[in-house]
This record gives structure tokens, sequence and C-alpha cells, in this order.
């Protein structure tokens, strides 16, 4: 077994909250990288539209869309990251059962960014197109002057 394929095998037999962590920021690096090319916009409206896909009732959301095309490996991952003990490092959770979808949508962004770019592609083919959907409605919304 080569370097990348011990270190693909190393960090898929990690802990769910290790894979959901590491999910997390891929997740952001994604959208983030997403949103940069829809174009030079302000940073607070690119802030604010990241702030609104990346939030636990949005990644929820995203995993409802893709949960029925998923292969059972995946969903055994999307299991183990909701039964995960909620910890939501001081701040208050107002939606646990988004919270705890959003960690098992994260656990999985992690496990495929864990296989390398085999992993990555099944994130694209499977979030891919729901997730620039969310994006573009994010962009669009974060363009409305706020009240208050």
């Amino acid at each position: 077994m080569g370097d990348h394929e011990a270190t693909c095998a190393l960090l898929r037999g990690r802990s769910v909250r290790t894979l959901a962590w590491l999910g997390d920021a891929e997740f952001e690096r994604a959208v983030r990288t997403r949103l940069a090319l829809r174009g030079d916009h302000p940073v607070d409206r690119l802030d604010g539209a990241r702030a609104r896909v990346v939030r636990s009732e949005a990644q929820a959301a995203l995993l409802a869309v893709i949960e029925a095309d998923l292969e059972a490996a995946e969903v055994e991952v999307v299991r183990r990251g909701r039964n995960a003990s909620v910890r939501a490092g001081g701040r208050a959770v107002r939606d646990v059962k988004a919270y705890r979808a959003a960690t098992g949508f994260e656990a999985l962004v992690g496990w495929w960014a864990a296989a390398g770019p085999g992993g990555w592609c099944r994130f694209e083919a499977t979030v891919g197109a729901a997730l620039d959907s969310a994006l573009d409605d994010a962009l669009e919304r974060s363009r409305k002057p706020r009240r208050g």
C-alpha cells in the first residue's frame, strides 16, 4: 500500500467525531471556493451566503436531499455521525435533530475527503448540484438589504 492509500485508510478509520471535524473544514472550504467562483462580491455578502449554507439546518437539508442516493457504507457513516453525542462547543443548540443530522453530514464529507480524489469525486456527484443550488439561493438572499 502506498503512502496516499495508507493515509486514506488511517483517516477513514478515525472516530466519527474526527471525521465530522475534518468534514466541517472541508465543507467550509468547498463552500468558500464555490462562492469565490461565482464572482467578486463584497466580502460581507460572501460571508453572509457562506453562513447560510454551513449552518446546521442547511447541512441537515442537504443531507435530506442526498440521503436516498447514498451507498450502504455512506449511510453507516451518517448514522454514526447522527448518533454521536451532542457537544456544541459552548453554543446553545436550538435544533438538536438538525445538529445531529449536520454532524452526520459533516462526518460523511470527512469520510469522502479522507478517501482522496475518488472520495471527492463522490462528494461532487452526490452533493454538488444541491450545494450549488443552495449557494445560488444564499447569495441571492444576501443581496437583499437588512432591516433593523
